[in-house]
């Protein structure tokens, strides 16, 4: 085995092309947060991002992206902004701690793969695997929605209702980049969540956001969805389109409106203009959220963990988060 690391944009035609019939030729790899595209653009932004490039008897076997943290750990490319975590390869069986091992590597964290990669099972932290939720739009959207709860179905019809009246008539901008939406969102999320607040406070998380509302490449595309009632913007989600299918990154909402439930009166307006469009999938990512599983109605399993390069390090990382769990929990 042989094992280059190389910044992303360093890839050649041959290999960019390589990257994507080995994205085509696997389902659970069809994701833009596997794509090539993300890893150029983030790449662009952030100047330790690689890609490790594993060859076997002389011909590519599989890429990995990672972004180089200090200590020579590894972390997913666009941490902590990526949903999906895997090495893109045609099939062909990976030895995942010689791969981090050669690209010079002490270890390599994912937060959520799919779980029927076989290389990284072994790798897997116990207690992490979940259901990622699916938006499943193949058979149509009014097919989707009624299978839905009759209690949602009630509650976001009077939800909408009430916006309506408020402010006027509910309608849904497709694809609308401009970066006051892009700011307003994120200005959103920080107002909320104190993570969001960490996450921004970093400009080329920013950037990186940015740059995706306008990136249009065929594996990965940029989507900004406008909420409006009347001419109030009301909520709005980015999201990246890959292989007919979307996955949702950043949803946020007017706080003033909360009780209105604007985010998911976008969600389902995304999903029924989705469907129109020929869009089969919208992948909701691995977090939890309640809101996420009233929405769904179908998951994919995923797992996080991490690759060490040394046996050693790897049973005394068991070790510590065997004591750090009960530590955490007897502290909440």
């Amino acid at each position: 085995m042989r094992v280059t690391v190389v910044r992303p944009a360093d890839l050649a035609a041959s290999e960019a092309s390589l990257w994507a019939s080995f994205q085509e030729s696997t389902p659970a790899l069809q994701n833009p947060f596997l794509s090539l595209t993300f890893a150029r653009v983030v790449g662009g932004i952030r100047q330790n991002a690689r890609v490790a490039v594993v060859e076997a008897n002389g011909h590519i076997e599989a890429f990995l992206a990672f972004e180089l943290e200090p200590g020579r750990m590894g972390m997913p490319i666009g941490y902590p902004m990526n949903n999906l975590q895997a090495f893109v390869t045609r099939g062909a069986p990976i030895d995942a701690r010689r791969v981090v091992r050669k690209a010079g590597l002490r270890g390599w964290r994912f937060i959520a793969a799919p779980l029927e990669q076989d290389a990284l099972v072994a790798h897997h932290y116990a207690g992490t695997a979940v259901g990622a939720p699916v938006i499943d739009l193949s058979d149509g959207y009014a097919s989707y929605f009624s299978g839905r709860s009759h209690n949602l179905a009630t509650e976001v019809a009077r939800k909408r209702r009430s916006l309506e009246r408020r402010f006027g008539p509910i309608s849904l901008e497709w694809g609308n980049p401009a970066q006051e939406h892009i700011r307003r969102l994120m200005d959103w999320k920080c107002a909320r969540y104190g993570g969001a607040r960490e996450l921004f406070a970093d400009p080329t998380a920013r950037r990186i956001v940015e740059e995706f509302a306008t990136t249009s490449d065929e594996d990965c595309g940029g989507l900004v969805n406008v909420l409006r009632a009347g001419d109030r913007v009301a909520a709005v989600i980015s999201s990246l389109a890959c292989h007919g299918g979307l996955s949702g990154w950043f949803t946020a909402y007017d706080l003033d409106l909360r009780k209105s439930s604007p985010g998911t009166i976008l969600v389902l307006a995304t999903a029924e203009e989705a469907a129109r469009r020929g869009i089969g999938r919208i992948d909701m990512g691995a977090g939890q959220d309640t809101y996420k599983f009233r929405l769904a109605n179908d998951s994919y399993p995923v797992a996080g963990g991490a690759v060490w390069a040394s046996p050693g390090e790897k049973a005394a990382r068991a070790i510590y988060r065997r004591f750090r769990a009960p530590a955490e929990a007897g502290r909440s």
